[in-house]
This record gives structure tokens, sequence and C-alpha cells, in this order.
């Protein structure tokens, strides 16, 4: 059976997906603002590396949500 290995980029993406969600989880379960800015640190490394257009836009329009959320709506410059 012939065997494909991931990118390291693919692997890398999905790893950083799996992440950010599993911050969404413990941001629900703790509402911590620190969470929520880790959300939008990953948020912004996503859409900025992407190579899916619809993925990347839709992490710039959660980015502002979870800006808000971890009170720092100020900086939204990023």
């Amino acid at each position: 059976m012939l065997s494909v290995k991931p990118s390291p980029q693919h692997t890398t993406d999905e790893a950083v997906i799996a992440a950010t969600l599993w911050l969404m989880t413990r941001y629900q379960q703790t509402r911590c603002k620190k969470l929520a800015r880790m959300v939008e640190q990953h948020l912004a490394w996503i859409g900025a590396r992407s190579d899916n257009s619809t993925l990347a836009q839709t992490c710039k329009k959660l980015r502002s949500a979870w800006r808000a959320a971890s009170g720092d709506a100020a900086s939204l410059h990023h």
C-alpha cells in the first residue's frame, strides 16, 4: 500500500488549526481573556499563511470577534 506523507506546511497548518480549536474550547469554559488573545493570534497566523482564500477570509472575520473578547479592541489595526 502506497503511503503519502503530508507536506510539512500542511502538517503545521493542521496542528495550528487543532490548537486554535482547543483554545476556543478552553475559552468557552473559562472566559479567560488571555486565551481569547491567543485564539486571535492563531487566527492571524492561519490567515496570513493559508493558501486557501476562503480560510484566510474566515480567519480575518473571526479575528475581530476574538480581539473584542480579549479586550484588545483598541488594536484593530492588526
